[in-house]
Order: structure tokens, then sequence, then C-alpha cells
């Protein structure tokens, strides 16, 4: 029986077969090749970060110091994630990375100041913190559990993109809490205040 001889149920039926088959097919292939932002990627499916950005303002004042210890103005819209909420002791990173964002009007130069001590875990009597903007890395600083410090680091205008600069921390040497816990929830330092302001 020719196809054309067929009951036209039948064709039907086979034209909804091969229309399910094209859409599992297009499912399978956007699971395969998902067309997602790098940071989704880089957290979810490549695993390269902690440290998964949330939407934030960014909303800051340059020149501006600000206590990130409990007590403190609210700084939630400068941390896009890898921080805990502000602790007695300064605003405490989780996983191996974090980020701030500060709202920039215009591409200048630029000077961080940030005033860090780091985990008292057992662990390395130093942590680095690499410290990144706009994609390159422009500092790093060696943060010790038994004092706070003050470290400065240069933010060349090319940094400032869209109006903001994005400020990644990885740290090299986050520890575990505990055995067996998710990278995720490593520790590294803690921020006690910060300030971003035009470089003179």
């Amino acid at each position: 029986m020719r196809l054309s001889d067929r009951h036209p149920a039948a064709l039907g039926a086979y034209a909804l077969a091969a229309l399910l088959a094209l859409i599992e097919l297009g499912v399978l292939w956007q699971t395969l090749h998902p067309r997602v932002s790098d940071d989704y990627r880089a957290y979810y499916i490549d695993r390269t970060t902690t440290c998964l950005p949330q939407p934030v303002t960014g909303a800051y004042t340059l020149g501006t110091e600000l206590d990130f210890r409990s007590g403190g103005p609210d700084t939630r819209e400068l941390r896009p994630c890898g921080w805990e909420g502000p602790a007695g002791d300064g605003t405490h990173s989780i996983g191996e990375a974090s980020r701030l964002r500060f709202a920039v009007d215009s591409p200048q130069n630029l000077v961080l100041t940030l005033d860090l001590t780091a985990t008292t875990l057992d662990g390395p009597p130093e942590h680095r913190v690499e410290i990144s903007a706009g994609g390159a890395k422009i500092g790093e600083a060696l943060v010790t559990s038994d004092r706070t410090d003050r470290f400065t680091v240069a933010i060349p205008a090319s940094a400032v993109i869209d109006g903001f600069v994005d400020i990644l921390f990885d740290y090299p040497d986050a520890i575990a809490p505990r055995p067996g816990i998710a990278n995720n929830y490593w520790r590294s330092i803690k921020l006690i205040s910060a300030s971003l302001s035009p470089q003179t």
C-alpha cells in the first residue's frame, strides 16, 4: 500500500510522531550545546567558579569608605556573590572566589583600598588573594589571621565597563571548615572595610 493510500488518521499520527521527534532532537541539541551566560556556564556547567553573580545596583559614592562589619551600612548591593552577611569581625568570604561591584559614572583611573584579615581556621599562615578587574589581574594580597592589614590596588580606566567596576577576588588557599564540605562553603578572608577613589 502506498503512503498516499493510507487512512488520514494514520498519516496524522506519522506527522505527529515526526514533529515530536524533531522537538526531542531540538531539546537534546540545547542540552548538549546550551546558550547561557559565561557566568552561568562557569558555575553550573564547567564548575570553574564558586561565585555566581546576582544582579546588584553597585550604588556607591566614590571616595566613601564603607564598614563591612555588622552595624555598618547595608552593602548588599555591592556584593554580587561569594560573601556571607556582615559579622562583628567583617564580611566573610565563602567559596573560592568573591566579587564586589561598584557603579562608576565614567571611565577613570581608580584606587581600591581594602582592610582584610584571614580566617582563623587551621590552614596556611597566609592566604593569597588574587584581585582582578575588567577581566585582568590587577594585584595580589597576602592576608594573615593574626592582624588586619590595609591593601591598595590601582584599577585602570579600562576596567570601568558599562558604568561598573567588577572586582573579582580569587582564593587559591581557601580552607574547608570541616572535611567533606563542598568548595562553595570554603573560607579564606574577612572584609573589614573598602573604598574606591579616583586616582590622584
